[in-house]
């Protein structure tokens, strides 16, 4: 027999997704846009695809642009205005929950429209939503993308120290959502050791890519633009601050240069600009890259890292598929989606071994992961990968082998099966013979 992914009842009303401050109409690769806006998008498209509507309710950021957006053909996004139009620090967002909220429910009955299910992403987000499962009487879905208390435990020398009040949002919304969704089982036994979750109210479900995007693609062009030579390119692709670990990368080339172990030496390219934590930690420097750029030219390899700032999701699987290693040595991930994106990308990742990444990156068959964020650990992996061409390939296969695993497909396979056991029979596909 085979599932029809399609709703039944063309009447269902829409899901109401609240992500506050990542919007999925936002441009990628600028600010604090990432794997979140992705997220939102993808699902909320895949959802679309299926006959199931969507309501994204965000904040608006800038001035221009209507109040909705069109993101599918069943999925809109509205952007409210609270706040000023423009790019808040996340700080200061916690003081507009209150006026977030109060614009949701009068814009729900200013249309008189009516939901599903609330499903929220963030803790901020999560605020909102607790507030309006009481007034909607609907169920509550939350997922954390990120948990203060883990990022926390595993700082980074430097790194911004989440706020107790953020963890007792956090805490909140785990004592009172329906469902916890998971992006891996560390980030399940993560709410289970440090916020007491209960393990029968938390499901993994895990993100996906976009397999015809993040594939292999020819590069000569992007090498030849970018006056590369026949160097071997290392990408690390994130928000430029100390969570995501760019320096233990930049220092890791720098011993590969002294090493003088390997034949042609290698690029590094920087993807991302500075976050606001970023900039706030490395304020003395001039922020986040600034600091980074210094630390080159202390180094001796200014030459050998380029810097290329924010790029958009087309231009990202560019320069993964030029990449020979992509390197993500993270202090703590939910997931680690760009470890996801090389991968498909059929580049060999070095990690650390944090969240999702160990489910993407099988150590010595398609990348290695470390425990360490010793830059020497990641030095010899690195170079052993630039050594052996081999090796690389091997690798290279198996890596967009197992991607092929992660699609949105599958995500929204599994969202749609804890949307409807058994709180929204209407949602599960009907069964043709």
């Amino acid at each position: 027999m085979a599932l029809h992914h399609t709703a039944r009842r063309t009447s269902l009303k829409p899901l109401a997704i609240v992500s506050l401050h990542a919007s999925p109409v936002a441009a990628l690769g600028a600010g604090e846009n990432g794997g979140m806006n992705v997220y939102v998008r993808a699902v909320c498209e895949e959802l679309s695809r299926r006959g199931i509507p969507t309501e994204v309710f965000t904040r608006r950021s800038s001035a221009g642009g209507p109040e909705r957006v069109r993101l599918a053909e069943k999925s809109w996004v509205t952007r409210l205005r609270v706040g000023p139009p423009e790019d808040v620090d996340k700080g200061r967002l916690f003081d507009l929950l209150p006026g977030f909220t109060d614009a949701v429910l009068t814009e729900q009955r200013r249309r008189r429209s009516g939901y599903s299910l609330v499903h929220s992403h963030y803790w901020l987000s999560g605020w909102v939503a607790a507030r309006l499962r009481d007034e909607w009487k609907l169920p509550w879905f939350h997922t954390f993308h990120t948990l203060a208390r883990v990022k926390n435990e595993r700082a980074a020398e430097g790194a911004v120290v989440e706020p107790e009040h953020r963890i007792a949002v956090e805490q909140a919304i785990v004592r009172n959502a329906d469902r916890l969704i998971a992006s891996s089982l560390q980030e399940a036994d993560d709410l289970v050791r440090l916020y007491s979750a209960s393990r029968q109210r938390v499901s993994v479900v895990a993100p996906g890519v976009d397999l015809r995007l993040f594939a292999p693609r020819p590069t000569d062009a992007l090498r030849m633009r970018l006056g590369l030579g026949d160097a071997p390119v290392v990408v690390f692709a994130g928000r430029l601050e100390r969570l995501k670990g760019a320096e233990i990368v930049i220092r890791a080339i720098a011993l590969l240069a002294g090493a003088g172990e390997l034949s042609k030496r290698p690029v590094l390219i920087v993807i991302g600009a500075d976050s606001q934590n970023g900039a706030s930690e490395s304020r003395a420097s001039g922020g986040e890259r600034a600091r980074l750029e210094a630390l080159t030219r202390e180094l001796g390899v200014s030459g050998q890292v380029r810097f290329a700032g924010s790029v958009d999701q087309e231009a990202l699987a560019s320069y993964l598929s030029l990449a020979a290693v992509c390197v993500v040595p993270s202090y703590s991930e939910s997931f680690g989606l760009v470890a996801l994106e090389a991968s498909a990308c059929g580049t060999p990742v070095v990690a650390a071994r944090v969240g999702g990444v160990p489910t993407i990156v099988k150590d010595g068959l398609t990348g290695f992961t470390l425990i360490s964020h010793d830059p020497a650990q990641y030095a010899e992996r690195i170079g052993r990968l630039l050594s052996d061409g081999e090796l690389r390939r091997c690798f290279s296969r198996r890596s967009r082998l197992v991607a092929t695993q992660f699609s949105w497909t599958d995500t929204v396979d599994r969202l749609v099966a804890e949307y409807t056991v058994p709180r929204l029979p209407e949602l599960r596909p009907a069964v043709a013979g």
